[in-house]
């Protein structure tokens, strides 16, 4: 068990035992053929990289997917205030090109082409390829890797301004292939800006980043490491309240930019909290399994009071709590979710079907367990009469709440 940046003799830390591929939703026939697959976590002494032990090949996770970057309000509007960011920032313009690695179906990128400047996708999801190309977001339906990138720069004359990637960092499992394939795309001027959970969010209990599609979990001075080794470097970055706590790097040529006073400070503060010591993450499982334990306990009161207790979204963080907790129907009474390609499915692992949100007024639930606390504000929002009609929200990551 090595790591896959340097190669170093890993270090175990968590494990969340055997789990389902956690946005491989079911069908009705499906149920009896599901697989479950080991789901651990491991420290690199070395680089300092958090990764998994074991990972499941990319095409059997991506190749067809169920998560659309549309579906959520408050998303979007950060898509929006991203790319205003970035255009003036970079001083992006007609002449530019943005291009997004898992562009997914063109949340991101339709901002940029609004404004008239040019773009392209690359997500291997075939589904959301063809649902973006039919948006008029030119997606190519691929995975982004070395050879690939050599490709788009030697037979389509492709060079990038601006490489944009939401969410992908830590999915790619040949990290080095990924970025040695960044850096020949990039244009000489060029910036790469890449948006993911930040490892800080572990240690704060969110322990539901972590299902397979989630290769890596990134401090930054892992990630400059990664970068140095691809011939990229790390010049500045932003914390940003995304998927409940991100980091947004910015990411060039050696020499091109000059490194912010913001990257020295972040890496300071790191080595501060230990994030190079193993002994802090051995402290995390402990305090994942306290969470557990509370919850578990809240929910099993909340029954033998004969409350109606129901879980809001489905999302692949909610997913991880379910299977980690082993909450089904034995204490939710249904689950709903916004995404019409997963109502009527049934959740992986713990096999629940998925419903429409307008049940919940059918059924008043005395309780919602919002699984996507990531936009619990944008949740309780959106059910304000189910609020002011008594209804109340159990808000579990990363402590436990009652709204």
């Amino acid at each position: 068990m090595k790591c896959r940046s340097c190669n170093t003799k890993l270090k175990p830390f968590f494990s969340l035992a055997r789990m389902p591929l956690v946005n491989a939703f079911l069908k009705k026939a499906d149920l009896k053929h599901e697989k479950k697959y080991e789901l651990a976590t491991a420290f690199c002494p070395k680089c300092f990289l958090v990764q998994l032990t074991k990972t499941i090949p990319p095409e059997e996770l991506f190749t067809d997917y169920l998560y659309f970057s549309s579906t959520s309000a408050s998303f979007l509007a950060h898509c929006e205030a991203t790319a205003d960011v970035l255009i003036k920032r970079l001083r992006l313009g007609k002449e530019s090109l943005v291009l997004e690695i898992a562009s997914n179906d063109g949340a991101q990128l339709q901002c940029f082409d609004k404004v008239g400047i040019p773009i392209l996708g690359v997500d291997p999801a075939k589904n959301i390829a063809r649902l973006a190309n039919s948006r008029g977001i030119p997606t190519i339906p691929e995975f982004f890797t070395h050879a690939f990138a050599i490709h788009l720069k030697e037979h389509e004359r492709v060079t990038a301004d601006l490489v944009f990637g939401a969410n992908v960092l830590a999915h790619v499992p040949n990290i080095n292939n990924f970025l040695d394939g960044v850096r020949v795309i990039l244009a000489p001027r060029g910036t790469a800006v890449f948006e993911f959970p930040y490892l800080k969010g572990l240690l704060e209990n969110k322990f539901d980043t972590i299902y397979h599609e989630h290769v890596f979990y990134y401090s930054l001075l892992a990630l400059r490491n990664v970068f140095e080794r691809s011939g990229l470097r790390i010049y500045d970055l932003e914390l940003t309240p995304v998927q409940g706590g991100s980091l947004r790097i910015f990411a060039s040529y050696p020499g091109a930019f000059p490194i912010s006073k913001s990257v020295g400070e972040l890496l300071a503060a790191e080595l501060k909290s230990g994030y190079d010591k193993f002994e802090t993450y051995v402290k995390m499982g402990v305090s994942v399994a306290k969470l557990k334990t509370n919850l578990l306990e809240l929910l099993a009161t909340l029954k033998k009071q004969d409350k109606r207790i129901a879980a809001y979204g489905a999302p692949a963080k909610g997913n991880v709590l379910l299977n980690y907790l082993g909450i089904g129907n034995k204490y939710l009474d249904f689950i709903v979710d916004k995404a019409p390609a997963k109502q009527g499915l049934y959740t992986p692992g713990m096999q629940m079907k998925v419903l429409h949100p307008r049940v919940i007024a059918d059924r008043k639930p005395d309780y919602l367990l919002v699984l996507c606390w990531n936009i619990a504000d944008e949740v309780v929002e959106q059910l304000r009469d189910y609020k002011k009609a008594g209804g109340k929200f159990i808000i579990p990551v990363p402590e436990i709440k009652i709204i």
